[in-house]
């Protein structure tokens, strides 16, 4: 499955890749999978501030993936 990460999320794992993932398989699912296989980025993808989009809408852990999907992980951001 494609995964695309933005922000902080970018420079801890990768700007893309390829993710091996039973399918079907939950965003949160998804989510626990990279944060113990990326553990320096666990604090960013745990933050609920830290959106998963699937066909640039906003999803949440209980959606369930196909293998047709791509996924992007948008970190939190923060303003001034």
């Amino acid at each position: 499955m494609i995964v695309f990460f933005y922000g902080k999320l970018a420079t801890s794992i990768a700007p893309q890749m390829d993710v091996p993932v039973e399918t079907p398989c939950s965003v949160g699912g998804l989510r626990r999978h990279l944060m113990a296989t990326y553990p320096d980025a666990a604090g960013t993808l745990q933050n609920e501030r830290a959106k998963a989009l699937v066909r640039e809408t906003v999803v949440g852990d209980d959606y369930v993936l196909t293998k047709q999907d791509e996924v992007e992980f948008l970190a939190p951001v923060s303003g001034g």
